[in-house]
């Protein structure tokens, strides 16, 4: 399947490698969740070579560039909460527990965006089943971050991000 290689799926590339990213991060810094952070990154990461195989790229492709004025607000939201934890992660002013929050808002903001922003605009039928695919593993992310923190006794809202038809 080759996408329509546009801005939408660019900024999607830049948002997957950004929490995959954010993820590694996490898993060094809270051993304990080690295990639960080092899954989120490496499917964060296959998520963004499906997309960047999806648009017909190569593994060698490097992470698009993405504009500070972008125009999808969620690109910019969700890469303004990435610098804000990293900044978090660098001031040592972050408890796990912070994290945790931190990133069920990071995987509601991505299921959010996808949707409105990105597989409500693509016309590709076999495109917007890749996205759709991708929801779904965004919507697992979460879940997995969820049942984490109740293993861990820590209180959460439900995930619950607003898509229509939920």
């Amino acid at each position: 399947m080759k996408v329509k290689s546009d801005h939408r799926m660019d900024g999607c590339i830049a948002v997957e490698m950004a929490c995959a990213d954010i993820y590694r991060s996490l898993s060094e810094r809270f051993p304990e969740a080690w295990g639960l952070w080092n899954e989120l990154s490496r499917e964060r990461k296959n998520d963004a070579v499906s997309l960047i195989m999806a648009k017909g790229g190569s593994l060698e492709d490097d992470v698009p560039y993405v504009s500070e004025h972008y125009s999808m607000p969620f690109i910019k939201d969700t890469l303004e909460l990435v610098r804000t934890i990293k900044q978090r992660l660098a001031g040592g002013d972050i408890t796990l527990e912070d994290a945790l929050r931190l990133s069920l808002e990071l995987e509601e903001s991505a299921v959010e965006g996808f949707f409105w922003d990105v597989f409500t605009g693509e016309q590709d039928t076999r495109a917007a089943a890749r996205l759709k695919q991708l929801i779904g593993k965004e919507q697992s992310h979460g879940r997995k971050i969820v049942l984490f923190m109740e293993e861990k006794g820590i209180p959460h809202k439900n995930f619950k991000p607003d898509i229509p038809g939920d």
